[in-house]
């Protein structure tokens, strides 16, 4: 049997592969902004000239048909607790030349990173959080606590500052659910050599709050270009299709599986008869997928509160728009749908949560951040009608996504991979942590699952 060693350097000497893995999730990039940036990540290893892998696979532990989107990319069904299959599946000739394998969000690390452990020692692991989920559930418990003390869905939750300082601790008064999920998801990350992280917020949170070791952390926003058509060459040209003139309305979008959304369309239930007092013409479009019964009941087209539900293009929501609403009370992560306002020149009015991560939240920002809900109402009517304004924070807008979301990010993010790929040895010799959580001891989420496995294997013999 070899050692790892010289599989290593029998590994580095042929063309690579990389591996996406999600037990529950096949590429979506028309349901999240989750999933247009797995779209990006995969579309640029798969076709990108400077991509160093020569493969690109997708596996899924859903057995429904993978999507057709990516004609570069092979899909397979790697089902979780399936031990054999996974076997098969790493030593087969789709992962001969396997050289880092990229897990979506940590549960997935916790189903599929010990298979990789135990069967392609010499492959990089890469965990994707996509965004801090302990985070954001933390912060969620700190809003339902609110809202219970208060009775009262509001913004009065950012009157102190409490919210934004607070992150989930390891502490007997933590709330139970966050402090479990963030013990999950830190030792998901200290078990993978590469972390990719959405938000320099969070990176930053990791690095000094919770020692994650710098080399280990690599910044992993939005890939995204503005799109030029809907910005006129001419700074004040009323005739433009897309100018402040042509556009009309305000519009709030996200999926509504991700409860944020579902709250701030709650909120701005409440808030819209008064935005909707001064501007009594202007009307209220609420476009996400799969929206609950109770969000479809909101409808209202007398008070110009219209939900849409799901939107395959953005180019009507967002082109058309001249505002978009998005006062968020929690989240983590880069909000996906201010990154695509800004591609099609829509400013935004938000919260601190909103624009969390995203530059330095100064005048120069691409809209409006408010902490309160009478400067919610004021600035919706001051962004919606003043034209000097609203170019001025569209012009913000369009350089931050430039500065911080270019595509040329996912240069820098290949040559992250590489390096950690060449430098995998090096590594792991200063990572004791790992070391130790690789422990058969610290393992309960690799026996959990060969427990379910068995579970599962004997219900099927009966």
């Amino acid at each position: 049997m070899k050692s790892s060693r010289n599989l290593l350097a029998n590994h580095l000497s042929k063309p690579g592969s990389i591996l996406f893995l999600s037990p529950t999730i096949w590429p979506q990039p028309d349901a999240s902004a989750a999933g247009v940036r797995t779209a990006e990540l995969l579309k640029y290893f798969a076709s990108s000239k400077r991509s160093s892998f020569d493969g690109v696979h997708y596996g899924c532990g859903q057995p429904a048909s993978p999507p057709t989107l990516f004609p570069d990319v092979q899909m397979h069904c790697v089902p979780t607790n399936r031990s054999d299959r996974i076997h098969t599946f790493l030593h087969g000739d789709f992962c001969k030349h396997l050289k880092a394998v990229v897990f979506d969000r940590f549960f997935a690390e916790e189903a599929y990173s010990f298979h990789i452990y135990n069967e392609r020692p010499e492959v990089l692991r890469v965990l994707d959080m996509q965004d801090m989920h302990s985070l954001r559930n933390h912060r969620q418990a700190m809003i339902k606590s609110m809202d219970l003390d208060k009775k009262d869905r509001g913004l009065a939750c950012f009157k102190d500052g409490e919210l934004m300082k607070s992150f989930p601790q390891l502490s007997q008064t933590a709330e139970k659910t966050s402090y479990s999920m963030l013990l999950r998801e830190l030792s998901a990350i200290h078990r993978s050599d590469l972390v990719l992280v959405c938000s320099q917020f969070e990176l930053d949170l990791l690095r000094d709050q919770y020692g994650i070791p710098s080399e280990k952390l690599v910044l992993a926003s939005f890939f995204t270009e503005e799109i030029p058509e809907y910005f006129s060459k001419e700074n004040d040209d009323a005739t433009f299709e897309y100018s402040f003139e042509k556009r009309k309305d305000f519009v709030a979008l996200g999926g509504f599986k991700h409860p944020p959304n579902v709250d701030q369309v709650l909120l701005l239930k409440n808030l819209w008869p008064r935005i909707r007092q001064a501007l009594p013409e202007a009307k209220l479009h609420i476009y996400g997928s799969f929206p609950p019964a109770r969000i479809q009941q909101l409808h209202s087209p007398k008070e110009g509160f219209l939900v849409h539900g799901y939107v395959k293009d953005l180019d009507i929501p967002l082109g058309d728009s001249r505002v978009m609403l998005a006062p968020l009370r929690f989240g983590a992560g880069i909000k996906g749908k201010i990154i695509d306002a800004w591609r099609y020149g829509c400013p935004v009015l938000t919260t601190p949560i909103g624009a969390e991560g995203i530059g330095k939240c100064t005048d120069d920002w691409g809209g409006l951040i408010v902490s309160d809900e009478e400067s919610f109402v004021s600035n919706a009517v001051k962004l919606y009608n003043d034209k000097a304004e609203w170019n001025e924070r569209q012009r913000s807008g369009r350089s931050l996504l430039k500065d911080f979301f270019g595509t040329n990010n996912l240069d820098s993010l290949n040559d992250a991979i590489m390096d950690a790929t060449t430098n995998i040895n090096g590594r792991r010799q200063r990572d004791y942590t790992s070391a130790m959580l690789w422990q058969s001891s610290s393992r309960s989420t690799e026996y959990f699952s060969r427990w379910i496995e068995l579970k599962e294997t004997m219900q099927e013999l009966k």
